[in-house]
């Protein structure tokens, strides 16, 4: 929600209330946001990654700036009670969840290189940043966590 539009829905919804009949349900200031961007609409973090979130975060395996920056009302809305063996890739300044790699033999093993795809991840840095399965090119992204995504690999 926009914060503009925050204070005029909260307006709206008080002279909403002031004039509406005792026995009716009080109109919330949500009531009013009908230009809310649609963008959290169709944004949704895949179960699995949300339950192997919460299995590492409850097993103290994830770094605290990846808490912090967590999304975890999102989270919590995707979390099955499925069983979960969750996998991670934790480099300085970079956290995958769920990762799977797809490497692509360019003509001599010498040049491989492919792509980290992850439901789900977290960036602190920018930069190439190490991991057991090689180097993960980050790009320039600051403090964020990124859905769907997908980085470079050089082997």
């Amino acid at each position: 929600m926009h914060l503009a539009e925050l204070g005029i829905a909260t307006l709206t919804s008080c002279f909403v209330n002031s004039n509406r009949d005792p026995k009716s349900e009080a109109a919330k200031p949500s009531d009013f946001f009908y230009f809310t961007p649609a963008e959290d609409e169709g944004m949704s973090i895949s179960p699995d990654a949300a339950n192997a979130f919460f299995a590492l975060a409850d097993a103290g395996k994830l770094p605290g700036w990846c808490v912090a920056i967590a999304p975890v009302d999102k989270l919590a809305k995707s979390r099955t009670s499925a069983p979960c063996t969750p996998v991670v890739w934790v480099g300085e300044g970079v956290v995958l969840l769920m990762p799977i790699v797809d490497v692509s033999a360019s003509g001599s093993d010498a040049g491989a290189s492919g792509l980290v795809r992850f439901p789900l991840g977290f960036v602190e840095t920018s930069g190439e940043v190490e991991t057991s399965g090689g180097v993960v090119k980050v790009p320039e992204l600051g403090q964020v966590w990124v859905l769907d995504g997908e980085f470079a690999l050089a082997l």
